[in-house]
């Protein structure tokens, strides 16, 4: 599957927006991923790209797109099309 399949389902994702979150995000973030069901994703909006994250999600049976806004934003959504590890 790719973007271009489930593009129209962004609006109903839960937003994470981390921009100059102190504490470390990445728990909360897959606690809630872990608990979407296939056909659910997360948008994230952070300052940098979260290339880490993709694997990871991956794992999870996850797929991404990303969208530079500016040099300090970038959106990221992340769909589940089946479960992973």
């Amino acid at each position: 599957m790719s973007y271009e399949n489930w593009k129209d389902r962004i609006s109903t994702f839960e937003v994470m927006d981390v921009r100059g979150k102190k504490m470390d995000f990445f728990p909360a973030l897959k606690a809630k991923a872990a608990a979407l069901k296939n056909g659910e994703g997360l948008h994230i909006i952070q300052t940098f790209e979260p290339v880490p994250l993709y694997p990871v999600l991956a794992l999870m049976g996850f797929e991404h797109h990303t969208e530079k806004v500016s040099s300090s934003e970038y959106h990221v959504w992340f769909y589940r099309v089946r479960k992973g590890e």
